[in-house]
């Protein structure tokens, strides 16, 4: 039942229930002792003047009894009709009447039944019950053992009607619901409040989610507690935030991955139909069957890039190997690079310590990042010298490779390992497509290293230095937003 109810009703709900059910229980608790009070009021002022009553009519008793002073006896029960104010029955021992209250329906009874006053009155002296009297009106019968000179002479026995107790009785019970009332209006008005602080931030959450999942991922939850609710607010904005720029970098991306794979594809579609000109020459046609190739090897090369980044991404990379013989496998990956640079007329230099260890990466992975690094080098650097250091501590094992190449303004740092990001520098000189650091970055936090790069200018060369953990890290450390590596003086090939 309660899960059909909001927040706010479940709330109101229990509270009210709680408020009800616990102000009952007190008001029926009070009240009985309430109650309970004032019949032992009545009660105990009616035993003062039955015990007053006894004391002063034991001794005329005992003489009439003893058939002595009848006129005594008589003087007393006239003056007690007057005095004592409730209806009064004189009893022998034997429970015969000697005397009463006029027209309490005593007046044809010579003896009277023994009843629980009386029972109780010869065990303990004083004894009272409550029951309905002669006229069927609810009545407290207190009977009082009257003795005299340690002889028990009789009984006095004096009834009050009950009917001012049950009055004050029923005016105390008002008296304490008026009193528990406004507890209870004060309990479903905190109530109301609890539930409205509680509901209304909540619809407000409820609201905000919504509208992100509608796609305005801009929305933002004003957070004005501490609590739970704004810590959850804060969870919120975080995750809208992160969603927002993972969204941003999404649609990035799928722009750029079009823009880069139409232009070979506009390429592609210009060659061909140039090769369906039966009239071009033959030379004409072996460059564009060349440049064809060239496109399909672009978008190759640019499709698994992207397939490499979407593993990694969605934690799907998987090649966990472990790299034996690292000098001998950097050797070979160093040997096309080697030519490369000196097709270039550059000088090529390289220092790899002999006893490197084991890697704990797979050899694929360590000739991506050995051959994107040594790519940008060769590629980006007209004359002078690249150098590839390869060294090794206890900890971890670092790849540097520095260059005399183009270098790099700090602006151009910040954009460094941003997917697809080409300055305009080098943007329509060098071909490319701008992932190659964003791979070498993906792979090594992977593995739980990091790549880190320095420049001291355009023209100035670059640093680039990647290092290795020895040990890996028992879980990825991949993010699946963007990431860009905070060093002094970097930016992107």
């Amino acid at each position: 039942m309660l899960n059909r109810l909001t927040i706010r009703q479940r709330i109101l709900v229990i509270f009210i229930g709680i408020a009800f059910v616990g102000g009952t229980v007190q008001f029926l608790i009070a009240g009985r002792q309430l109650e309970a009070a004032t019949l032992e009021f009545y009660q105990h002022h009616l035993e003062t003047d039955a015990l007053l009553v006894a004391a002063t009519f034991a001794e005329p008793l005992g003489h009439y009894l003893e058939g002595e002073d009848e006129g005594g006896i008589g003087r007393m029960l006239a003056a007690l009709q007057q005095e004592v104010g409730h209806d009064y029955l004189i009893l022998d021992r034997n429970y015969r009447v000697v005397g009463y209250t006029a027209n309490t329906g005593y007046e044809q009874v010579d003896r009277v039944p023994v009843s629980p006053e009386l029972v109780e009155a010869d065990s303990v002296q004083i004894g009272s019950d409550i029951r309905p009297n002669h006229v069927g009106e609810a009545a407290l019968y207190l009977a009082v053992s009257v003795r005299y000179e340690g002889e028990a002479l009789g009984y006095l026995v004096l009834s009050e009607p009950m009917a001012p107790a049950y009055a004050e009785v029923n005016r105390r019970y008002m008296e304490l619901a008026i009193a528990t009332l406004p507890v209870l209006v004060l309990v479903v008005a905190a109530s109301m409040w609890v539930s409205s602080t509680i509901s209304r931030p909540v619809q407000h959450l409820r609201n905000s989610a919504l509208n992100m999942a509608q796609g305005a991922l801009d929305t933002r939850i004003q957070v004005t507690t501490q609590d739970e609710i704004g810590q959850l607010g804060k969870t919120l904005n975080f995750m809208a935030g992160q969603l927002e720029t993972l969204m941003k970098t999404q649609r990035n991306f799928v722009s750029n991955a079009a823009h880069e794979l139409r232009t070979p594809l506009m390429t592609l579609k210009l060659r061909a139909e140039a090769l369906s000109d039966e009239t071009l020459p033959k030379a004409e046609r072996e460059t564009y069957l060349t440049e064809i190739q060239q496109e399909i090897d672009h978008m190759a090369e640019l499709v698994s890039s992207l397939l490499l980044l979407a593993r990694i991404d969605e934690g799907r990379h998987t090649q966990n190997g472990v790299v034996t013989d690292t000098a001998s496998i950097l050797h070979d990956l160093i040997r096309h690079w080697r030519i490369e640079a000196e097709a270039k007329q550059l000088e090529f230099a390289t220092q790899i310590d002999p006893d490197l260890p084991e890697l704990p990466m797979s050899s694929n992975d360590l000739r991506v990042i050995v051959d994107n690094l040594l790519s940008n080098a060769v590629k980006y650097t007209e004359q002078g010298r690249i150098q590839m250091t390869v060294a090794s501590t206890p900890q971890m094992v670092t790849i540097q490779v520095s260059d005399t190449g183009i270098g790099f303004s700090e602006e151009q740092q910040r954009h460094l390992f941003e997917r697809f990001y080409r300055s305009d520098t080098v943007r329509g000189r060098y071909n490319g497509n701008g992932l190659g650091l964003s791979i070498i970055e993906a792979i090594l936090e992977h593995y739980g290293g990091q790549i880190t790069t320095v420049s001291r200018g355009p023209g100035q060369g670059a640093i680039f230095t990647a290092t290795v953990p020895l040990v890996k890290p028992l879980t990825a450390r991949r993010s699946h937003l963007p990431h860009r590596q905070a060093v002094p003086d970097g930016s992107s090939h």
